[in-house]
């Protein structure tokens, strides 16, 4: 239950205050994403064996091509459905807590002997001397600003809220199969009693499957076809289609890899679960506002690494950073370049060690003095990723902010969750108090060994450092060498 924008809500509107709608409508939107995906998942196996039969030609290829792109479709639409209702379960815990804050703010003024009107005003209901009035009077102004204070926060997060869901649903109808027109809102996220318009609208379907085709085509060559190359294809997208990143791009490096067929594509996703955090004095960035999610964009994280396995590339993925404006929307929109080197072994486990700075970060955070000289706040990490007949599996030390998902997408259409490792502070603060620190994952740095004894110098004959290669940008990818060789880095 909403005001008009601007205009203070009434003591009964606030404690009349409806939210549990916005719980109802995200168990709808997850329901009816995983529907989809399971109706669309049988579809494409009765395409692949009707009648548990086998077929072959032009004709079954044309129709594999058309569902397997449909189904990815149906993927983006129900991982809009899924964001949308991370949206609504966090907004109704937040507008629950905003209605509080109002209701203890009244009761906090009527327990120091206030009345508190329906219109929020404040009468004294104590008689005083005159000494004692000017103290009572400031006590009053100051109860009814911080009571108005709170209602207002209470109606600006309720309208974020609907600003927020109003943004998907433009989003879900922009998403369409070929040859679909008109409402495809049934079934989907209708923002019904929120009058604020978006800031803009994604770019459609269309449009971001020819930006991921021109960004494969630039590093291979070639078109994407097989899952493996749309799902690199994704995380090369030079775009943002988020309208709060007002057009910044993201900043993308590769590096060539040796391919170890069958073991598919690792995601590894790096993301803020909260709508917005501290990032520094006074300032406050936008998270990602959403919990785990194996079918994640990769747009929708702060840092992501792609390991194509199959096509033989990595990709390190920076998304830009939004800052808060003074009223609590999108204000300024920075990218920061994320730096990393990679080493692989002969078994075709990886080595990469990363760090990504926020690009609105205080200078001092990047680069402490003594003694954190070692310890700058930023994303960062050394994990080594080891293909095994099971799945890959993930070793190293990472730091302890934000949250990190690793899914493996193996050829066959199957996802695993290989690991979740949640941020330590699971709040706002989590920036600030946990990035100078790190945590093993797996087994740490015993995971290191092989890479850092993986090469053989013939001069004097002793293990050495398998060389590191910088990771470059997709126009000119640098190569990790496939075999041990010299000590030293390999600069591209």
């Amino acid at each position: 239950m909403s005001s008009a924008p601007g205009v203070a809500p009434t003591r009964s509107q606030i404690h009349n205050w409806q939210s549990a709608h916005l719980e109802t409508a995200a168990a709808q939107w997850r329901t009816s994403a995983s529907a989809a995906e399971r109706l669309f998942e049988q579809h494409r196996q009765v395409i692949a064996a009707p009648g548990s039969s086998e077929w072959s030609g032009d004709a079954k290829d044309a129709a594999w091509q058309r569902v397997t792109a449909d189904l990815g479709l149906v993927r983006r639409q129900s991982d809009v459905q899924r964001k949308a209702a991370g949206i609504a379960e966090r907004g109704c815990a937040d507008v629950r807590s905003a209605q509080r804050a109002v209701e203890e703010a009244i009761a906090a003024a009527e327990a120091d002997g206030f009345t508190v009107g329906e219109d929020l005003s404040l009468t004294d209901t104590r008689s005083v001397d005159q000494a004692a009035a000017a103290e009572r009077a400031t006590a009053g102004a100051e109860h009814a600003e911080f009571i108005r204070w709170t209602a207002e926060q209470l109606l600006q997060t309720d309208n974020f809220v609907g600003k927020q869901l109003t943004a998907k649903a433009a989003e879900l109808q922009a998403i369409q199969f070929e040859g679909q027109g008109g409402d495809s809102s049934e079934g989907g996220i209708q923002a019904v009693d929120f009058k604020q318009a978006p800031p803009g609208q994604a770019e459609s379907e269309a449009e971001r499957r020819e930006n991921e085709i021109q960004a494969f085509e630039e590093v291979f060559g070639r078109q994407p076809t097989s899952a493996a190359d749309w799902a690199t294809a994704a995380a090369l997208d030079p775009h943002s289609y988020d309208p709060d990143t007002q057009g910044v791009a993201p900043e993308i490096r590769v590096a060539h890899i040796e391919p170890v067929p069958g073991q598919g594509v690792v995601r590894a996703g790096q993301w803020i679960e909260q709508r917005d955090v501290i990032s520094g004095p006074w300032k406050r960035d936008f998270g990602n506002g959403r919990v785990a999610d194996p079918n994640f964009d990769p747009a929708d994280t702060k840092v992501t690494t792609y390991i194509d396995y199959e096509n033989g590339l990595m990709v390190m993925r920076q998304n830009p950073s939004v800052e808060l404006n003074e009223s609590g929307g999108p204000g300024q929109v920075k990218v920061g370049v994320p730096e990393a080197v990679v080493q692989q072994a002969e078994d075709g486990s990886v080595r990469i060690q990363y760090e990504a700075a926020n690009p609105f970060a205080p200078e001092i955070a990047q680069d402490p003095p003594w003694p954190l000289t070692d310890n700058p706040w930023s994303v960062n990490g050394d994990l080594v990723f080891t293909p095994t007949a099971d799945g890959v599996r993930v070793d190293g030390t990472r730091t302890n902010y934000p949250s990190m998902e690793v899914n493996q997408d193996m050829p066959e259409g199957s996802t695993r969750t290989v690991l979740i490792d949640p941020a330590i502070a699971g709040n706002s603060t989590g920036p600030m108090v946990n990035l100078p620190y790190h945590h093993d994952v797996g087994v740490g740095g015993d995971a290191f060994e092989p890479f850092d004894r993986g090469g053989w110098n013939p001069n004097y004959d002793v293990r050495v450092p398998l060389p590191t290669t910088d990771f470059g940008p997709a126009a000119d990818a640098p190569t990790v060498p496939a075999e041990p060789s010299s000590p030293g880095v390999t600069q591209f």
